[in-house]
């Protein structure tokens, strides 16, 4: 089991801020086929699509209990224990899953060429790893 000391080095900077409103959203949709990886999530007002067109190097989803270090490192780097009330999309920079992702594949993939996209709503967290930036799509219900 690995120790960690809470010196987080990531830095999660939010994205879609000029597309996306502030609310409480839920994933209501995941699906990856050959197109690429949809998202769907809606706070019951509002529809976000977030759409990678192509195959992202990794997808990984998991339940909040299962990342509660994470958010926990996360709120008190950034000295706010809402730092994911209202708000679900972000680029994580200096990714310690991105490092792992190059470490993992021999250095097969660069780590300055990934990002790393996560999803956190109250219920889940959604990662992914990608060369590439999804397509954003909202709508009112």
């Amino acid at each position: 089991m690995e120790n960690r000391t809470v010196d987080m080095q990531e830095e999660w900077v939010k994205i879609g801020v000029d597309l996306i409103p502030k609310g409480r959203f839920i994933v209501t949709s995941l699906v990856q086929d050959a197109d690429g990886v949809k998202i769907a999530l809606d706070d019951e007002k509002t529809s976000v699509e977030i759409f990678f067109d192509g195959i992202p190097s990794m997808l990984r989803s998991s339940t909040e209990g299962i990342r509660m270090r994470t958010w926990g490192e996360v709120q008190t780097k950034y000295k706010d224990k809402s730092f994911f009330r209202n708000w679900f999309l972000f680029m994580v920079r200096k990714s310690s899953l991105t490092k792992w992702v190059t470490e993992e594949s021999c250095n097969y993939y660069d780590t300055v060429e990934l990002r790393h996209f996560c999803i956190v709503t109250s219920e889940e967290l959604i990662d992914i790893i990608a060369s590439f930036d999804p397509v954003i799509r909202v709508s009112e219900l």
